[in-house]
């Protein structure tokens, strides 16, 4: 039942369904987990992977999904990808674990991808690697997920919120989205930037990973300082 409720939980992530037919969310797929280009995350843009942020080559994709494609081919197995060609290269991105970040080029253009859903995920360690790279996490609006509503820089306290969502649980079924939203920022130390959106309401930062209450205090608190000091 998890699995088939994963599954159908991707496959939705992937599709927008429209007038026009279906049209795919740049992700490719490798070991059971969908990775998503990051411009798909919202929010905040980091600065532009270079060549010399990649590692060894990962993996090549297999299939490349178009719309005439989707009823003839089971979705999604690995080595698929939306965008990416067949036979296209997709490389580890240096300094942080395959199954959080993967890299390729796609029109010349070298493309991020993270870690959307994992079947094997149990903590947010799984999903997000970034233990020891927060330098600063943002709070940022949802109308456009890159307006910083407040920023919380204390070293000790980055260092606390960031092991909260690395030891939360996960629960990629999940699918209650009740209530406004944030977007937060995890600002890495190489200038990328990791960005999520949260509900403080359900505590969950995607995807599932289900945070505690002292998480969204630490957001609340940040937010009542940043805000003005009235006349």
């Amino acid at each position: 039942m998890v699995k088939n409720s994963l599954l159908v939980a991707t496959v939705l992530s992937l599709i927008l369904t429209g007038c026009g037919g279906i049209d795919w969310i740049d992700f490719v797929q490798f070991n059971g987990i969908n990775y998503i280009a990051v411009d798909y995350f919202g929010g905040a843009a980091g600065r532009d992977l270079v060549e010399a942020d990649l590692g060894p080559e990962f993996a090549q994709v297999k299939f490349k999904h178009e719309q005439q494609h989707l009823f003839g081919h089971e979705c999604c197995r690995d080595g698929d990808a939306a965008f990416l060609d067949a036979g296209t290269p997709v490389y580890i991105v240096k300094g942080y674990h395959p199954e959080f970040r993967l890299a390729a080029y796609r029109d010349d253009r070298l493309v991020l991808y993270e870690a959307d859903t994992n079947p094997k995920a149990q903590t947010g360690a799984d999903l997000l690697d970034i233990g020891g790279k927060a330098r600063s996490i943002g709070v940022n609006s949802e109308q456009d997920g890159a307006t910083e509503l407040a920023a919380i820089t204390d070293p000790e306290q980055v260092a606390v919120l960031v092991e909260l969502v690395l030891g939360a649980p996960v629960d990629q079924t999940h699918t209650t989205q009740v209530g406004f939203k944030y977007f937060i920022a995890f600002h890495l130390g190489d200038g990328t930037i990791v960005t999520r959106a949260y509900w403080p309401d359900s505590g969950q930062l995607s995807r599932g990973i289900m945070l505690p209450e002292a998480f969204r205090t630490a957001v609340e608190q940040a937010l009542l300082a940043a805000a003005p000091t009235p006349p």
